[in-house]
């Protein structure tokens, strides 16, 4: 009899997982039983492992988002303001080194950006005005050496 009840049991837990609207994402818009969905969002890699988590209002990424490695890894931190780009989105390698930090407002390249090698030294030190390159941008050897620079 036991044996009977647990078995029901999991017969009926796995029916509801199989009859739940899983969330879905179409043409970057937030879906969840046909309506737009509002909450947090969890996608994950082939492993199990978390591959991205998001704040999702109305459909839309609202706030920080953050991507994961297949090994449980952060590999990249982005903001968003209704669905675009809109802050600081930093990016790290697979070992805990950032290499880059970059700036977007209303989905464009906006503000500084920096981009480092696998080990944390500046390579470029750019800068973006509404999606133009803008100001003087700066390119640096392996070592950190200042090699060049060019104005826009």
């Amino acid at each position: 009899m036991k044996k009977l009840v647990f078995f029901t049991g999991i017969c009926i837990l796995f029916l509801n997982a199989a009859n739940a609207q899983e969330i879905k994402e179409i043409d970057g818009i937030y879906y969840k039983d046909g309506k737009l969905y509002t909450g947090e969002f969890t996608s994950r890699h082939e492993n199990g492992m978390v591959k991205m988590t998001a704040k999702i209002s109305e459909g839309k990424k609202e706030g920080i988002v953050q991507v994961f490695f297949d090994n449980g890894q952060l590999n990249e931190i982005r903001s968003y303001k209704n669905n675009l780009m809109d802050g600081t989105w930093e990016m790290y390698n697979i070992y805990k080194v950032k290499v880059s930090v970059a700036n977007y407002k209303n989905g464009l390249k906006h503000g500084k950006w920096y981009i480092y090698d696998d080990k944390g030294t500046l390579l470029y030190d750019m800068e973006y005005t509404n999606g133009e390159k803008t100001g003087t941008w700066k390119k640096y050897d392996g070592a950190g050496k200042f090699i060049s620079e060019r104005k826009y």
